[in-house]
């Protein structure tokens, strides 16, 4: 009898919903849920719509599932932990470093990046040589990071991101703080007046985190993800992101210009902002792209003139303001119009097999050096068996259109290759630091909530 009234209770007793696979669940839903954060590293809404690291390469994942990603935007890293911990996302896609501390709650796919964290402080905070020295200064994590694992206890942690952190820091609310390399090499192209002081340790691997922790769940979606990752292609297009997403970052830094560059957005731009966006309306461009090449052009003086005769906002020579219809080079309008239409007329002609993400490189390369060049670069890269319509390939060899050997040999003859390498890293470096500034803000479109019991 005791048996069966404990057999009675034990059925009456409502029972949590059964878990399966975490990868035929999302087969199942055909979703892939993923949750991340709003920075410039990860997903952030771009000139061309949404982009980031970590949203390209989840959605190349989900594609190759076969499955749509949907992307949960949370406010901070503690926060997307929370929600993957629920069984609310099966990926945490937010660049991630993987550290002892958290190998013991969670489950981390292969490793696709590496970063080392770094002491960033403020220029003009006193000579920092080791974590001893920052008693005296105004320093402070995130909370949340893998940062944590690195400091003395005594350490100031304070409710804010990584890179609300590194922005405090620039403005002199905070004298240092802890960043992983790339992301700081991101933000110095914003915040000018950050640099390193010191590096903490060798590079931390980055990966996802997928749901399910340390249990059966997980185990055919991580054989899987381990498959994909391997793959030639997956390689391929992680070395591409990484390219397209950090490697900007690697140009030569000119603190002075950048400087420049952040005054005279607040005080030059407004200006011409609307010019610029009529233009890129009218020829199907972004704005702060023809803003960008606009800056590099003139520092957006509208009388500037060059020893080589080109004048204005968009530097043209007389040859070109004529062929857009310009009559006034120091009009800004006529200039940024003119500008704008010519490159336009570049970007669509340019050969049908250069893809869409690599065609405005190439354009900006030619309206720098001129069109024949820029297809003699091509022709040398495609005489080496290279791909001519893969720009990273193009742009190696430009400094070469600048050798005798070389360039006697080519259509065109001598090219100041060197500067046209320079001279499109600086525009689409330009054009994303303007697009960022004006980007709107994404708010975060999920808060944690316990799951029902």
């Amino acid at each position: 009898m005791t048996l069966m009234l404990v057999l009675i209770v034990v059925a009456c007793v409502p029972s949590a919903p059964r878990q399966g696979s975490v990868l035929r669940e999302a087969q199942d839903g055909g979703v892939l849920r993923v949750v991340t954060l709003n920075a410039p590293t990860t997903y952030y809404e771009g000139r061309d719509g949404l982009a980031g690291f970590e949203y390209d390469l989840a959605n190349a994942y989900a594609a190759h599932l076969g499955l749509e990603a949907h992307f949960v935007v949370v406010a901070t890293i503690e926060a997307g932990l929370q929600v993957l911990a629920a069984g609310q996302a099966d990926i945490a896609a937010a660049g991630l470093s993987v550290t002892a501390a958290r190998q013991t709650y969670l489950a981390f796919g292969p490793s696709y990046f590496s970063a080392t964290p770094i002491v960033v402080c403020r220029r003009g905070v006193r000579q920092i040589t080791s974590l001893a020295d920052m008693a005296d200064v105004r320093f402070a994590i995130a909370t949340g990071s893998s940062f944590v694992e690195l400091v003395p206890q005594s350490t100031m942690i304070v409710e804010r991101s990584v890179e609300g952190l590194l922005a405090d820091v620039a403005a002199k609310q905070m004298d240092c703080t802890i960043a992983d390399d790339h992301v700081f090499a991101l933000h110095r192209r914003y915040l000018p007046n950050l640099e390193v002081r010191i590096e903490l340790g060798p590079g931390v691997p980055l990966a996802w985190a997928v749901a399910g922790g340390h249990s059966w769940r997980n185990r055919s979606f991580m054989r899987d993800l381990k498959h994909w990752m391997g793959k030639t292609e997956t390689v391929s297009l992680l070395e591409t992101l990484r390219l397209r997403h950090f490697a900007i970052a690697d140009t030569e830094f000119d603190y002075v210009d950048l400087s420049r560059l952040r005054r005279a957005m607040n005080s030059r731009l407004p200006k011409y902002r609307t010019l610029f966006e009529q233009a890129g309306t009218r020829y199907r461009l972004p704005w702060t792209l023809l803003a960008a090449l606009a800056w590099r052009e003139s520092h957006w003086l509208p009388n500037a003139t060059s020893p080589t005769g080109v004048r204005g906002l968009m530097m043209l020579t007389l040859v070109t303001a004529k062929e857009q219809g310009v009559s006034n080079r120091l009009d800004p309008a006529q200039s940024i119009r003119g500008g704008a239409r010519y490159l336009a007329h570049l970007y669509r002609r340019l050969p049908d097999e250069i893809s869409t993400d690599q065609r405005m490189s190439f354009a900006l390369a030619a309206y720098n050096m001129g069109w024949g060049h820029m297809m003699d670069a091509r022709t040398l890269v495609a005489s080496r068996d290279g791909d001519p319509n893969q720009w990273q390939q193009v742009s190696l060899v430009l400094p070469e259109l600048e050798q005798r050997e070389v360039y006697q040999h080519l259509t065109h003859g001598y090219a100041r290759g060197r500067e046209g390498q320079a001279y499109v890293a600086a525009v689409l470096n330009f054009a994303d630091i303007i697009e960022k500034a004006y980007a709107p803000i994404i708010e975060p479109n999920h808060e944690y909530s316990e799951p029902r019991q």
